[in-house]
């Protein structure tokens, strides 16, 4: 090896990525094959984390074995579940990679084959770096040993800055420093005079001395690295497990998000997702008629009556496209109601479907006499997802929803930072330190509500029924759903609540007084949370204590402000609820608890609950979880007197 350069052996996890914009793409057809030549690389500059990358095209610089064996495969957006061709021949052509690639005869493939027929021409290229030469004058690195691991049709361009196909192998990248590139390949030939080595042989060792200081420098810049590679890799994970476009993955990445800015923006991204997403689990695309036209009262009715063809065939239909979405059976005592219908605002209706409903006829309804239809106008009724939220107190505080998941959702969240050390002279080292992750995992957890009617009430049709039927059931899974979140066990099947979960912080003190208020906030505080959806609940009984109580004596300065249900205390909102346990109080950024719902809504009937009397048993099954992102933002008392 030349004796005027330092080898150096530096160590890198994962393949690379460089996009080509607008490619030459020729497309042929022989038969049936779908054939590809396109360049997928060239020699164009890309600014690395440590310079300016040059990727030589020059012979014996690009290891071409892997792609002209056949082993290469052509992916869609470099995802590796995602393939849509191979990559059949491969060559260097002026300073180009240029691959030959042959499509695959799958829908996918046909669909990315119509993108490209339509004018996508942007590729990107993964490989491997195994040799680099460092120009030190020019800053400039070229990569002088490498291999092409896919190449991907992509939507946008690749961001070369970010890793991909990350995995815990490590592989060598040989780094080669010196002033003139030209040099080496004069130090190869070894045409050097004795003077000229004299000279190189000096010019070593100052450059050897150099080196030991980068060193230095080059020890913090891995630990660096390292901390760089794992927020990459754990954003690039909850990306993928919620299903987050690339774009957006990427933007993560090349901003330099923290797990803590990720995780804002990955909340904001899903709850948006489930007030616009198109296809939760249980929506079937029913039209707005087809929506009104199901009727739960009357689905109730079949099941109890086993009478679907009869009673009830429309909502029969609607249950298994339902059923099969969800991988369900249904039997003659079930039925799930679709996203449409709990997403349904119980509205006026109109006069000709009031007719029908009351068996009037054509006879004339007026608003003005009550009995003549006024009952029937302007009773805006809400649907049942907002019967549910409205009734929450947890809601009503500020606690977010994300709703119409399919899926499991996971948030990050950094639980440790890593240390800053202070450095005592310029030779001495940062000790290593990490950040810590944790995540936020939710899935389904079902509730099953209970509730009973009368069969004489299912079978009078009247427009309030299915109003009375809606309301019914929203209110036991509200009241199991609100439980949960503030006090759920995380046993037996239920979420974990807010006050159940490990690491909220505790304020001390049996006979609250002013103090203790201020120290729920201060304890909050210290955490370095800052409230965005603040306020206190409580039960009713601490409610009216708080009402008597003082911040200042002999004054009128309650320190519940209001009444006994909604008031606000020091600033922030106030609430009572029985959902509380007894003789507790509950603060913090309600923005931080987080309720999923998933959207399904199954509805078994019992139609001997009382057969005497004609009562019908209806049981309500809904899926949501409960998750607290930061649990310090919250404080609890326990023992209030």
């Amino acid at each position: 090896m030349a004796n005027t350069m330092t080898e150096e052996i530096v160590k890198q996890k994962g393949l690379l990525r460089r996009g080509v914009e607008n490619a030459e793409m020729l497309i042929t057809r022989k038969e049936s094959d779908n054939l590809l030549t396109f360049p997928a690389s060239s020699e164009e500059p890309v600014d690395r984390w440590y310079g300016i990358e040059v990727l030589s095209h020059e012979p014996g610089a690009v290891k071409l074995k892997r792609a002209q064996a056949g082993a290469m495969p052509l992916l869609f957006n470099h995802n590796i579940d995602d393939p849509i061709g191979i990559i059949t021949g491969a060559r260097v052509e002026k300073n180009r990679l240029m691959v030959d690639a042959k499509l695959f005869s799958t829908d996918r493939a046909n669909e990315v084959k119509a993108m490209i027929d339509g004018g996508l021409r942007n590729v990107s290229l993964a490989y491997r770096v195994t040799v680099i030469e460092e120009n030190t004058k020019t800053e400039t690195y070229t990569v002088t040993d490498w291999e092409p691991y896919e190449v991907s049709i992509v939507t946008v361009p690749a961001d070369p800055t970010v890793g991909i196909g990350r995995n815990e192998s490590e592989y060598e990248v040989r780094m080669f420093r010196s002033e003139n590139p030209a040099l080496r390949a004069t130090f190869k030939e070894d045409s050097m005079t004795d003077e000229e080595k004299a000279a190189a042989a000096a010019k070593e060792s100052a450059n050897q001395t150099i080196i030991t200081q980068s060193e230095i420098d080059g020890q913090r810049q891995r630990s660096g690295m390292e901390v760089e590679s794992t927020r990459k890799r754990a954003i690039e994970n909850f990306a993928k497990a919620n299903r987050i476009a690339d774009s957006v993955r990427d933007a993560w990445i090349e901003q330099g998000y923290s797990l803590e800015a990720v995780s804002k923006d990955l909340l904001n991204i899903l709850e948006e997702r489930g007030k616009t997403n198109p296809q939760p689990v249980s929506r079937l695309g029913l039209s707005p008629s087809e929506t009104d036209r199901f009727s739960m009262s009357r689905a109730i009715r079949a099941c109890a009556d086993k009478s679907w063809q009869k009673t009830a065939p429309f909502e029969l239909e609607v249950t298994k496209a339902v059923a099969q979405k969800l991988g369900k059976v249904v039997d003659d005592t079930r039925f799930c109601v679709p996203f449409e219908v709990m997403e349904r605002k119980y509205n006026s209706l109109d006069m000709d479907q009031a007719r029908q409903l009351l068996g009037l006829g054509r006879r004339d309804l007026t608003v003005a006499t009550a009995g003549a239809g006024g009952f029937l106008v302007a009773t805006d009724n809400v649907g049942f997802i907002d019967m549910l939220r409205n009734r929450s107190v947890a809601f009503r505080m500020g606690a977010r929803r994300l709703s119409g998941l399919q899926g499991n959702v996971t948030i990050p969240r950094q639980s440790a930072a890593a240390t800053a050390v202070w450095l005592a002279n310029e030779a001495a080292t940062a000790t290593e330190s990490q950040q810590t992750f944790v995540q936020v995992a939710l899935s389904p957890k079902n509730v099953a509500a209970y509730t009973e009617l009368s069969r004489q009430l299912l079978l009078q049709s009247s427009p309030g029924a299915e109003g009375i039927v809606t309301g019914d059931l929203a209110q036991v899974v509200a009241t199991a759903a609100d439980l949960a979140v503030l006090n759920g066990s995380g046993a037996s099947g239920q979420p974990t609540g807010i006050i159940n979960t490990a690491g909220i912080g505790a304020v001390t003190g049996t006979a609250l007084a002013y103090a203790g208020i201020l120290e729920f906030q201060t304890d909050v505080a210290a955490s370095n949370v800052q409230p965005a959806a603040g306020g206190y609940v409580t039960t009713p009984a601490v409610a009216a204590l708080m009402m008597q109580r003082v911040k200042f004596t002999s004054t009128a300065s309650p320190l519940w402000e209001g009444n006994v249900w909604d008031g606000t205390m020091s600033g922030f909102q106030a609430m009572s609820s029985n959902q509380v346990p007894a003789a507790n109080m509950l603060f913090g950024d309600w923005s931080e608890a987080i309720v999923a719902e998933w959207g399904v809504l199954e509805i078994e009937v019992n139609p001997y609950a009382n057969f005497q009397a004609g009562i019908i048993g209806i049981r309500a099954i809904y899926s949501l979880d409960v998750g607290v992102k930061r649990p310090f933002a919250f404080s609890l008392a326990t023992t209030i007197t």
